[in-house]
Protein backbone atom coordinates (compact mmCIF):
# COMPACT_ATOMS: atom_id res chain seq x y z
CA UNK A 1 0.00 0.00 0.00
CA UNK A 2 3.05 2.31 0.36
CA UNK A 3 5.92 1.02 -1.76
CA UNK A 4 5.94 1.89 -5.46
CA UNK A 5 8.02 -1.17 -6.41
CA UNK A 6 8.52 -4.74 -5.22
CA UNK A 7 11.83 -5.93 -3.81
CA UNK A 8 10.45 -9.33 -2.75
CA UNK A 9 11.00 -12.40 -4.93
CA UNK A 10 10.07 -16.05 -4.59
CA UNK A 11 10.51 -19.37 -6.35
CA UNK A 12 8.41 -22.52 -6.12
CA UNK A 13 9.30 -25.68 -8.10
CA UNK A 14 6.84 -25.14 -10.93
CA UNK A 15 8.93 -26.55 -13.74
CA UNK A 16 11.29 -29.03 -12.10
CA UNK A 17 11.27 -32.49 -13.64
CA UNK A 18 9.42 -35.11 -11.58
CA UNK A 19 12.46 -37.41 -11.42
CA UNK A 20 14.57 -34.58 -10.03
CA UNK A 21 11.88 -33.76 -7.45
CA UNK A 22 11.88 -37.36 -6.28
CA UNK A 23 15.63 -37.23 -5.68
CA UNK A 24 16.07 -33.73 -4.29
CA UNK A 25 12.62 -32.85 -3.01
CA UNK A 26 10.58 -29.67 -3.36
CA UNK A 27 12.50 -26.44 -2.78
CA UNK A 28 10.74 -23.17 -1.88
CA UNK A 29 12.72 -19.91 -1.70
CA UNK A 30 11.73 -16.40 -0.67
CA UNK A 31 13.92 -13.28 -0.59
CA UNK A 32 13.29 -9.70 0.57
CA UNK A 33 15.71 -7.27 -1.09
CA UNK A 34 17.08 -4.10 0.46
CA UNK A 35 19.39 -1.28 -0.48
CA UNK A 36 17.25 0.85 -2.73
CA UNK A 37 14.99 0.57 -5.74
CA UNK A 38 17.29 -1.34 -8.07
CA UNK A 39 19.75 -2.98 -5.70
CA UNK A 40 17.07 -4.68 -3.64
CA UNK A 41 15.23 -6.00 -6.67
CA UNK A 42 18.42 -7.36 -8.19
CA UNK A 43 19.61 -8.92 -4.93
CA UNK A 44 16.39 -10.81 -4.28
CA UNK A 45 16.03 -11.91 -7.90
CA UNK A 46 19.63 -13.16 -8.08
CA UNK A 47 19.11 -15.01 -4.80
CA UNK A 48 16.05 -17.04 -5.75
CA UNK A 49 17.48 -17.91 -9.14
CA UNK A 50 20.88 -18.91 -7.77
CA UNK A 51 19.59 -20.97 -4.86
CA UNK A 52 17.23 -22.90 -7.13
CA UNK A 53 19.81 -23.40 -9.86
CA UNK A 54 22.54 -24.53 -7.48
CA UNK A 55 20.26 -26.78 -5.49
CA UNK A 56 18.83 -28.65 -8.46
CA UNK A 57 21.81 -28.72 -10.83
CA UNK A 58 25.14 -28.13 -9.05
CA UNK A 59 25.58 -31.64 -7.63
CA UNK A 60 25.10 -34.49 -10.05
CA UNK A 61 25.29 -37.42 -7.67
CA UNK A 62 23.73 -38.04 -4.28
CA UNK A 63 24.50 -41.10 -2.17
CA UNK A 64 21.64 -43.41 -1.29
CA UNK A 65 22.42 -43.16 2.44
CA UNK A 66 21.95 -40.12 4.65
CA UNK A 67 19.96 -38.33 1.97
CA UNK A 68 18.67 -35.64 4.33
CA UNK A 69 22.18 -34.79 5.52
CA UNK A 70 23.33 -34.41 1.94
CA UNK A 71 20.38 -32.16 1.11
CA UNK A 72 21.26 -29.99 4.12
CA UNK A 73 24.78 -29.55 2.77
CA UNK A 74 23.43 -28.86 -0.72
CA UNK A 75 21.00 -26.17 0.42
CA UNK A 76 23.67 -24.62 2.63
CA UNK A 77 26.11 -24.39 -0.28
CA UNK A 78 23.40 -23.04 -2.57
CA UNK A 79 22.77 -20.14 -0.18
CA UNK A 80 26.51 -19.49 0.17
CA UNK A 81 26.83 -19.33 -3.62
CA UNK A 82 23.86 -16.95 -3.79
CA UNK A 83 25.61 -14.69 -1.30
CA UNK A 84 28.66 -14.46 -3.53
CA UNK A 85 26.56 -13.80 -6.63
CA UNK A 86 24.60 -11.03 -4.89
CA UNK A 87 27.88 -9.34 -3.98
CA UNK A 88 28.99 -9.60 -7.60
CA UNK A 89 25.68 -8.33 -9.00
CA UNK A 90 25.15 -5.35 -6.67
CA UNK A 91 27.26 -2.73 -4.98
CA UNK A 92 25.88 -2.37 -1.49
CA UNK A 93 22.64 -4.22 -2.16
CA UNK A 94 21.50 -7.06 0.06
CA UNK A 95 18.63 -9.40 0.72
CA UNK A 96 17.18 -11.77 3.23
CA UNK A 97 16.54 -15.36 2.26
CA UNK A 98 14.41 -18.13 3.71
CA UNK A 99 14.25 -21.54 2.04
CA UNK A 100 12.58 -24.85 2.77
CA UNK A 101 13.06 -28.30 1.28
CA UNK A 102 10.46 -31.05 1.66
CA UNK A 103 11.83 -34.47 0.78
CA UNK A 104 9.98 -37.65 1.76
CA UNK A 105 9.35 -37.16 5.50
CA UNK A 106 12.08 -34.54 6.00
CA UNK A 107 11.73 -30.78 6.36
CA UNK A 108 14.89 -28.70 6.02
CA UNK A 109 14.68 -24.96 6.53
CA UNK A 110 17.38 -22.25 6.42
CA UNK A 111 17.37 -18.48 6.59
CA UNK A 112 19.53 -15.37 6.69
CA UNK A 113 17.96 -12.09 7.75
CA UNK A 114 14.42 -11.63 9.02
CA UNK A 115 12.23 -13.38 6.47
CA UNK A 116 10.52 -16.10 8.47
CA UNK A 117 9.40 -19.71 8.38
CA UNK A 118 6.65 -21.11 10.58
CA UNK A 119 5.50 -24.68 11.12
CA UNK A 120 1.86 -25.22 12.06
CA UNK A 121 1.39 -28.70 13.52
CA UNK A 122 -1.88 -29.72 15.14
CA UNK A 123 -2.84 -26.61 17.12
CA UNK A 124 0.68 -25.25 17.62
CA UNK A 125 2.47 -22.79 15.34
CA UNK A 126 6.23 -22.57 15.86
CA UNK A 127 8.77 -20.15 14.46
CA UNK A 128 11.42 -22.34 12.78
CA UNK A 129 13.67 -19.54 11.52
CA UNK A 130 15.79 -16.95 13.30
CA UNK A 131 15.58 -13.18 12.89
CA UNK A 132 19.09 -11.83 12.31
CA UNK A 133 17.97 -8.38 13.43
CA UNK A 134 19.08 -5.85 16.01
CA UNK A 135 15.84 -6.05 17.98
CA UNK A 136 15.94 -9.85 17.98
CA UNK A 137 19.42 -9.69 19.50
CA UNK A 138 18.19 -7.19 22.09
CA UNK A 139 15.34 -9.55 22.99
CA UNK A 140 17.83 -12.42 23.36
CA UNK A 141 19.91 -10.21 25.69
CA UNK A 142 16.72 -9.35 27.62
CA UNK A 143 17.26 -5.66 26.94
CA UNK A 144 13.77 -5.29 25.49
CA UNK A 145 10.62 -7.43 25.43
CA UNK A 146 9.13 -9.12 22.36
CA UNK A 147 6.27 -6.63 22.52
CA UNK A 148 8.69 -3.70 22.52
CA UNK A 149 10.54 -5.21 19.57
CA UNK A 150 7.42 -4.94 17.40
CA UNK A 151 7.47 -1.12 17.55
CA UNK A 152 11.18 -0.48 18.13
CA UNK A 153 12.45 2.34 15.85
CA UNK A 154 15.33 0.14 14.64
CA UNK A 155 13.31 -3.03 14.14
CA UNK A 156 14.28 -3.20 10.44
CA UNK A 157 18.04 -3.15 11.08
CA UNK A 158 19.68 -6.48 10.19
CA UNK A 159 23.09 -7.75 11.24
CA UNK A 160 23.06 -10.61 8.72
CA UNK A 161 21.99 -10.52 5.07
CA UNK A 162 23.14 -11.90 1.74
CA UNK A 163 25.38 -9.57 -0.23
CA UNK A 164 26.90 -7.89 2.81
CA UNK A 165 30.09 -9.94 3.10
CA UNK A 166 31.47 -13.45 2.81
CA UNK A 167 31.06 -14.34 6.49
CA UNK A 168 27.34 -15.08 6.73
CA UNK A 169 25.46 -16.92 9.47
CA UNK A 170 22.89 -19.37 8.12
CA UNK A 171 20.29 -20.56 10.59
CA UNK A 172 19.38 -24.22 10.02
CA UNK A 173 16.33 -26.19 11.13
CA UNK A 174 15.45 -29.81 10.46
CA UNK A 175 12.59 -32.07 11.54
CA UNK A 176 10.39 -34.95 10.41
CA UNK A 177 7.21 -34.03 8.59
CA UNK A 178 3.80 -35.17 9.74
CA UNK A 179 0.52 -35.41 7.90
CA UNK A 180 -1.38 -32.10 7.79
CA UNK A 181 1.68 -30.00 8.68
CA UNK A 182 1.55 -26.50 7.20
CA UNK A 183 4.72 -24.57 6.43
CA UNK A 184 4.65 -20.86 5.68
CA UNK A 185 7.57 -18.77 4.44
CA UNK A 186 6.98 -15.02 4.52
CA UNK A 187 8.66 -11.64 4.31
CA UNK A 188 8.38 -9.11 7.13
CA UNK A 189 5.69 -7.35 5.14
CA UNK A 190 3.41 -10.09 6.46
CA UNK A 191 4.62 -10.99 9.93
CA UNK A 192 5.47 -7.37 10.75
CA UNK A 193 1.85 -6.34 10.15
CA UNK A 194 -0.14 -9.43 11.15
CA UNK A 195 0.35 -10.96 14.63
CA UNK A 196 1.40 -14.59 14.85
CA UNK A 197 -1.88 -15.64 16.45
CA UNK A 198 -3.81 -14.20 13.51
CA UNK A 199 -1.52 -15.91 11.00
CA UNK A 200 -2.17 -19.17 12.84
CA UNK A 201 -5.93 -18.58 12.85
CA UNK A 202 -6.01 -17.92 9.10
CA UNK A 203 -3.89 -21.00 8.34
CA UNK A 204 -6.13 -23.13 10.54
CA UNK A 205 -9.46 -21.90 9.23
CA UNK A 206 -8.68 -21.54 5.50
CA UNK A 207 -9.83 -24.31 3.20
CA UNK A 208 -6.76 -24.13 0.95
CA UNK A 209 -3.25 -22.61 1.06
CA UNK A 210 -4.29 -20.28 -1.78
CA UNK A 211 -7.21 -18.96 0.25
CA UNK A 212 -4.92 -18.48 3.26
CA UNK A 213 -2.37 -16.58 1.17
CA UNK A 214 -4.98 -14.18 -0.18
CA UNK A 215 -6.49 -13.58 3.26
CA UNK A 216 -3.10 -12.95 4.89
CA UNK A 217 -2.06 -10.48 2.19
CA UNK A 218 -5.38 -8.67 2.57
CA UNK A 219 -4.93 -8.46 6.36
CA UNK A 220 -1.39 -7.11 6.01
CA UNK A 221 -2.63 -4.43 3.60
CA UNK A 222 -5.49 -3.54 5.92
CA UNK A 223 -2.96 -3.12 8.74
CA UNK A 224 -1.11 -0.52 6.70
CA UNK A 225 0.70 -2.45 3.99
CA UNK A 226 3.93 -0.60 4.73
CA UNK A 227 6.13 -3.13 2.97
CA UNK A 228 6.01 -5.70 0.18
CA UNK A 229 4.09 -8.82 1.24
CA UNK A 230 5.02 -12.31 0.12
CA UNK A 231 3.99 -15.71 1.47
CA UNK A 232 4.56 -19.29 0.36
CA UNK A 233 2.24 -21.80 2.03
CA UNK A 234 2.73 -25.55 1.78
CA UNK A 235 0.37 -28.18 3.21
CA UNK A 236 1.47 -31.78 3.76
CA UNK A 237 -1.20 -34.18 2.50
CA UNK A 238 -1.55 -37.88 1.73
CA UNK A 239 -3.38 -37.15 -1.54
CA UNK A 240 -2.44 -34.89 -4.46
CA UNK A 241 -4.26 -31.58 -4.92
CA UNK A 242 -6.46 -30.95 -7.93
CA UNK A 243 -3.49 -29.18 -9.52
CA UNK A 244 0.11 -29.42 -8.25
CA UNK A 245 0.50 -25.66 -7.73
CA UNK A 246 -2.01 -22.84 -7.68
CA UNK A 247 -0.40 -19.52 -8.65
CA UNK A 248 -2.54 -16.61 -7.56
CA UNK A 249 -4.51 -15.15 -10.47
CA UNK A 250 -2.80 -12.63 -12.73
CA UNK A 251 -3.77 -9.10 -11.90
CA UNK A 252 -4.35 -9.20 -8.18
CA UNK A 253 -1.15 -10.73 -6.82
CA UNK A 254 1.02 -11.70 -9.84
CA UNK A 255 3.74 -14.26 -8.94
CA UNK A 256 6.26 -12.63 -11.25
CA UNK A 257 9.40 -14.19 -9.82
CA UNK A 258 8.04 -17.70 -10.16
CA UNK A 259 6.72 -17.09 -13.64
CA UNK A 260 10.04 -15.66 -14.87
CA UNK A 261 12.20 -18.38 -13.35
CA UNK A 262 13.81 -20.38 -16.17
CA UNK A 263 13.60 -24.13 -16.14
CA UNK A 264 16.86 -25.64 -14.84
CA UNK A 265 18.84 -27.76 -17.22
CA UNK A 266 17.71 -31.35 -16.87
CA UNK A 267 20.61 -33.67 -16.14
CA UNK A 268 20.70 -37.30 -17.28
CA UNK A 269 18.84 -39.57 -14.92
CA UNK A 270 21.88 -41.64 -13.97
CA UNK A 271 23.66 -38.49 -12.81
CA UNK A 272 21.18 -38.29 -9.96
CA UNK A 273 21.60 -41.78 -8.63
CA UNK A 274 24.64 -43.48 -7.20
CA UNK A 275 24.57 -47.19 -7.87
Amino acid sequence: MVRDHNEDAFKIPLDIDEKILQVKGHLYVLADGMGGHQKGEVASDVTIRTVSREYYTAVKKLPNEKVADNLVDLLDQSIMTANEEVMDATEGGGTTVVAAVLHDDSLICMNVGDSRAYLLRSDTMSLISKDHSLVSRLVEMEKITEEQALTHPRRNVLYQALGQGSDIEIFRYQTKLKLNDIIILCSDGLWGEVPDQIIKQVLTESKTPLEAAKDLITLANQAGGNDNITAIIVEVSDSPPDSPYQPIEDGAYPPEAARLMPKPDTLPEDDYYEE
